[in-house]
């Protein structure tokens, strides 16, 4: 356990270097987040402390016998709420652009005309 929390430290030390360099190579790297969609200058420099303190949680959790079980707890909160704030800031329209802003609406009007929509129930009546 103590090397999966040093490998992911590892790789949130390289996210927050490239940060701060301007650049990313973590955050969009999926399908279903497009770069274009946000404010990637605001985004980043949110994300970069996000990344810094993700990073030195996980190096105090990989060399957890210095901070004995409560201190690890505590970490684990403050990680917790990091991840927290991380999808926050990928689903706050403060951090989009205007095309970002019109894809979330999309999609909330496509969720609310899915829980609206009549059930069906094979055409029979009761």
């Amino acid at each position: 356990m103590d090397m999966l929390f040093f490998f992911a430290a590892c790789l949130g030390l390289a996210e927050t270097v490239d940060l701060f360099m301007g650049k990313d190579f973590l955050i969009f790297m999926g399908k279903q987040m497009d770069e274009k969609d946000y404010d990637t200058e605001k985004v980043f420099k949110v994300e970069r402390w996000l990344f810094a303190a993700d990073a030195i949680g996980c190096f105090i959790l990989s060399k957890g016998s210095l901070v004995g079980f409560w201190g690890q707890m505590a970490v684990l909160a403050i990680l917790f709420a990091t991840l927290f704030l991380h999808a926050w800031v990928l689903n706050s329209e403060k951090y989009m652009t205007a095309s970002g802003i019109k894809k979330k609406q999309g999609k909330r009007a496509a969720r609310e005309a899915w829980r609206n929509r009549k059930k069906g129930d094979g055409g029979r009546q009761r």
